[in-house]
């Protein structure tokens, strides 16, 4: 909506409180801020390791050195640049010059100040501090570290940067994990202490002295990888008098809001692969204000086609030369060819789940262990960092692989000495090992320190109790790194065990001596089952609302998404679990036939061939397939044809509370599929549940003679059959999401069938676009019922693991939603076989069908009068003949461009197949409309708040409507209107101010035309009711676009027709409505 400020004020980005969700995507909301308020930019480089270059040469560095030197330039004297700890070790280049090449590009590029990372510890503080720092224009600071000798702290705990006359406050801290994550060589002389507290400790001198006007916390800890949880928040929801805080560890990208604290927090990636740019404002009264973070705003990648991938990347050149002369240092010693790598990848990728065996960790612990010619190989997960490459190995690969100094200690040990360290190994939340010599059993559901089963040598033959092996192990390993405190009590503390071979020479060696031996590869590819998990599982896969998306495309932008998406990546990730679980069913819940130009084209164009979806799906080997709401958007004709195709690949077709006049299913109401595990027979049931409001958002001619029964009624009916059918497990698949304060329809259902139907294990959820992991309803006996919902367009998977005992029988489940992005690649059987479908949509939506003189954007669509959301409601006005035509917005992404405009650009802007009718109601009803409409704003105090979503309402965009060939004010400062829970009718509300059609106040009695699209007219969103219209009454309708021009009534199509006709566009819009947060009338925004 239009502001009502003054001109040329800006306000700042929508507070911490509020995240502006919409069902295609996240919208930060600006206002307008004073003249003399300053912006910044808080740059953040993290867990750079080395990276000057990447694996294949490509300049990192002098990338990472040009996209920050374009802030400085762009805002000079406002740009902070931060360093997240982890920055040297973990390259050739930069290990063997122990980090001094990092560091003086970091100095170079401008970094003010860094954390200390956990890795600052590998070569152990004296060489970081006379070493690797000497000379550095920059700082370390860390607030919790202390020398257990003196007490004291061993950095600065903060550094305060003054940026054009605004004091900047930085505390640095560092995870306390370090002491078990180190090797304990390098840490046993220090403390580290809690972070939280020391942070609150040094933030609130700070704040008592008056000494910064901006703190911020810089701490290398990370989070869970999902931008929502891990230690970063839980941290960041204790601290106090913080403004952000930026972190690190995880090597993810982060950028969102502590839930407690409502303190913005960001993660900058790893290996120079991209970096934070967070903005922050502060205000002449020194009131610091962050923009919305999230990772579109405040994430730069580098690791792409703009970046350093590029063919010619724009580079910093002074960085450049100097990465060159580092590297012209080492590289007689780092180009050296000691092997090859002809056949594919070698991965540390392990065979099963949780702990497995790995190619690279067979061989790194059969060389360590060959080494010193011991009885047993160890080799901790992280220690091995990286996954060779294609292609020749050298020195430098190796220095890639194990970057760390460590040591080969030989210890000797009794059978029961190494069980007692394996069970560390197999334990929960440990770090994980490879193993070499030996081969173990273990059961992951039974408790930590009780899992391993039977240890044998590699060849099986016994291991007799009274034994004594002799067992190779890292350094960092034997001193009780990573956790592995077995050892410690077992020599890894005696350095007489210390053979002072380097295992890192061990492996180069290797290399060298068998460099010719082994063909193409010098070190053999080969998969070696060292350890069995006896714990046996079944892993049900769900995607969900997947809306047409295969490929990683955006169709409007005519390129890849940025994050990664598409059921060619779901696809990769599917194949991986089933290699580690021959228990796989793989299921999708619904919305699936459309969303994209690819099923439209298909649904409604091409409706010869084999439909894509099906194709794709059937190769991916999807046992089931529940119908969601948009497979009624084209009507039976087609859902009926897409269905044949779909069970023609057998998958089978589910909605199991669908029936037709008979009172027979639609189709199939659930599946049975049988396992064997553990030489039992387990039979999982899956229901397919259709979202029962399809006949208030479809027209009748698209489901006629079925009707859709309530889904709690039905999971209780269906949940028996399937139990008296022998189904040991039984998930519900019901296209419905948890219910919200929002809903106005019962489309929402899925609590009430978790905890009102007895006998279901899990549930699959839907329909609301939202990434749901729900573990607290618990149903009629008080089991808990997990739910799951993965996000849509398959950017996410929701994964339940079902553990099964001996006896056949469920014994527990855990859930996970993984996302589906760029870390995961295409599969490229799904690629090459939807590439003719591919091809023909996109000639298709490349169809010019006019001009346009300017750019239509969706930008601000929520808070103010656009041209785009002008032009669709112009088309509908004029199409249905109408007096008024009320639009909602239904893509922030949505764009036209200036210049030709295509198709693919009308499906951008008006991504639903929404039909148009032409409705009569009269004043009374037209502001009750747009009463229940404006609910979406939070209530208001004074002009100076800003216009901001009810976080508790949380009415998605697609259900904030707009008026035109109307003015109005809406009066924020105003309740929202009260309605009727019992009859959905507005009962009183008093937001909608002045509103005039034709420059003349509109009276309740006064009577006007109005033109909506089926999805309102149906009862979507609640407005008819809200208003008090029927849509059984047939009186109240003057046009029907679909009776009218059949599929060319679609309001993409009159979009389409409207610019065909008028051969120009021009971005205009009437500025006819406004906001007001105090109260008075306000001038219109520009």
């Amino acid at each position: 909506m239009k502001k009502i400020f003054k001109i040329k004020k800006i306000v700042s980005i929508l507070t911490s409180l509020f995240f502006a969700i919409t069902l295609f995507t996240g919208v930060s909301v600006k206002g307008y801020a004073t003249e003399n308020d300053k912006t910044f930019d808080v740059v953040e480089i993290t867990d750079f390791h080395g990276a000057l270059n990447d694996a294949s040469g490509k300049p990192v560095a002098g990338v990472l050195a040009d996209r920050i030197n374009k802030i400085k330039t762009s805002n000079p004297d406002r740009t902070l640049i931060l360093g997240g700890g982890d920055l040297y070790q973990g390259s050739a280049i930069s290990n063997i010059m122990k980090g001094v090449p990092v560091q003086e590009v970091m100095s170079k590029i401008g970094l003010e100040v860094t954390t200390l990372g956990n890795h600052e510890f590998d070569w152990g503080l004296d060489t970081l501090l006379n070493e690797t720092m000497k000379g550095a224009s920059y700082s370390i600071i860390c607030s919790n570290l202390y020398g257990k000798s003196t007490g004291k702290r061993i950095f600065d705990p903060y550094k305060i940067v003054t940026k054009d006359g605004i004091k900047i406050a930085v505390i640095g801290g560092i995870t306390p994990e370090t002491s078990t994550i180190v090797s304990p060589k390098y840490v046993k002389d220090y403390e580290f202490k809690d972070l939280a507290n020391e942070v609150n400790s040094i933030a609130g001198e700070l704040k008592q002295n008056n000494s910064a006007d901006i703190i911020l916390a810089l701490i290398h800890e990370g989070d869970n990888g999902d931008n929502a949880t891990g230690a970063i928040f839980n941290i960041a929801d204790k601290l106090k008098n913080i403004d952000a805080v930026f972190g690190g560890h995880s090597h993810t990208k982060t950028s969102a809001i502590a839930k407690v604290t409502n303190i913005p927090v960001f993660i900058g990636n790893s290996a120079g692969k991209g970096f934070i740019d967070a903005k922050f404002k502060i205000t002449g009264d020194k009131k610091v204000k962050f923009d919305t973070p999230t990772i579109e705003s405040s994430y730069i990648a580098l690791d792409n086609d703009k970046g350093y991938k590029a063919e010619n990347p724009e580079t910093d050149r002074y960085i450049n030369e100097m990465v060159d002369n580092a590297n012209n240092e080492i590289k007689s010693t780092t180009n050296e060819v000691i092997g090859y790598n002809n056949e594919k990848e070698l991965t540390r990728k392990i065979n099963i789940s949780p702990y497995g065996s790995s190619v690279l960790g067979n061989w790194a612990t059969d060389v360590t262990r060959n080494a010193v010619n011991a009885d047993v190989g160890i080799q901790n997960n992280g220690g091995l960092r990286i996954d060779i490459p294609q292609g020749d190995m050298t020195v430098g690969t190796m220095w890639q692989f194990m970057p760390f100094d460590n040591t080969i200690y030989k210890l000797s040990m009794t059978k029961a000495q190494l069980k007692e360290a394996l069970e560390q190994g197999v334990a929960d939340n440990s770090k994980g090992m490879q193993v070499s010599g030996i081969k173990f059993t273990y059961n992951s559901n039974l408790p930590s320190g009780e899992r391993i089963k039977d240890i044998t040598r590699e060849d099986g033959s016994a291991i007799k109790d009274s034994e004594n092996l002799s067992v190779a192990l890292p350094d960092f390993v034997a001193q009780g790194g990573d956790s592995f405190t077995a050892f410690k009590k077992y020599g890894g503390l005696n350095v007489a065990n210390d053979t002072h071979i380097l295992v890192r020479d061990a492996f180069i060696d290797w290399c060298k001596d068998n460099k010719d031996k082994n063909g193409k590869n010098t070190i053999p590819n080969k998969e070696i089952e060292r350890m069995i998990n006896l714990s046996s599982s079944i892993i049900l896969l769900a995607t969900t609302d997947v809306h047409g998306t295969v490929l990683d495309y955006d169709y409007a932008m005519g390129k890849a998404t940025e994050k990664g998406q598409g059921l060619a990546r779901v696809s990769t990730y599917v194949k991986n679990v089933r290699q580690n679980n021959k228990n796989v069913i793989l299921i999708d819940n619904g919305d699936t036939i459309q969303g994209t130009p690819l099923s439209y084209y298909y649904d409604v164009m091409d409706k010869n061939l084999e439909y894509p979806m099906a194709k794709v799906m059937g190769a991916m080997k999807y046992d089931s397939w529940t119908l969601g709401n948009h497979e009624f958007n084209y009507g039976l004709e087609v859902l009926n044809r897409v269905i044949k195709d779909y069970q023609s690949e057998g998958i089978s077709v589910l909605a199991a509370n669908v029936y037709k006049g008979d009172n027979s299913n639609f189709v199939q109401p659930y599946i049975i599929k049988s396992f064997n595990v553990n030489g039992k027979e387990v039979k999982l049931a899956v229901i397919g549940l259709e979202n029962k409001c399809v006949p208030s958002w479809e027209d009748k001619s698209h489901y006629e003679g079925l009707e859709f029964n309530d889904l709690v009624d039905e999971a209780k009916k269906w949940v028996k059959e399937v139990k008296a059918k022998g189904a040991d497990i039984v998930v519900v698949s019901a296209h419905s999401g948890e219910e919200t304060e929002a809903d106005v329809l019962s489309e929402n259902q899925i609590n009430e069938i978790a905890t009102q139907v007895s006998g279901i294990d899990a549930i699959v959820a839907g329909h609301t676009h939202l990434k749901v992991n729900d573990l607290t309803k618990k149903n009629p006996e008080g089991k808990v019922v997990p739910i799951v919902e993965s996000t849509k367009g398959a950017t996410g998977i929701a994964q339940f693991e079902m553990n099964i005992d001996s006896n056949g029988k469920l014994s527990g489940i855990s859930t996970k939603n993984v996302v589906i992005d760029k870390n995961i690649g295409e599969d490229s059987e799904i690629v090459t076989l939807i590439k003719p479908y591919q091809d023909a949509t996109l000639k298709y939506v490349d169809t010019k069908i006019g001009t346009s003189s300017g750019e239509f954007t969706g930008q601000g669509q929520t808070n103010q009068p656009t041209a785009i959301m002008e032009l669709i409601n112009k088309v509908q006005k004029e199409s249905a003949g109408t007096k008024i035509s009320i639009a909602a917005p239904l893509s922030s992404s949505a764009f036209i461009p200036k210049g030709d405009i295509t198709i693919k650009d009308m499906m951008a802007v008006y991504t639903f197949e929404n039909f148009l009718y032409g409705i009569k109601m009269n004043g009374k009803q037209l502001k009750d409309w747009m009463e229940c409409s404006v609910r979406y704003y939070a209530q208001t105090n004074s002009s100076n708040q800003v216009v901001a979503k009810d976080s508790a309402l949380n009415i998605p965009d697609y259900n904030l409507d707009q008026l035109y060939g109307a003015t109005y004010d809406i009066d924020l400062t105003e309740p929202s209107c009260i309605v009727d829970k019992t009859t959905g009718r507005v009962i009183s509300g008093n937001r909608i101010k002045n509103l005039k059609v034709n420059d003349v106040a509109v009276k309740d009695s006064d009577e006007f035309t109005v033109a909506i699209n089926n999805y309102r007219y149906n009862g979507g969103g609640g407005f008819m009711k809200a208003a008090g219209l029927s849509n059984t009454d047939a009186s109240i309708v003057n046009y029907d676009s679909g009776k009218v021009l059949g599929d060319d009534g679609q309001v993409r199509s009159l979009m389409t027709n409207y610019i065909k006709e008028h051969g120009q566009i021009s971005p205009q819009y009437s500025n006819n409505w406004n906001i007001t947060t105090n109260g008075s009338t306000q001038k219109k925004a520009a």
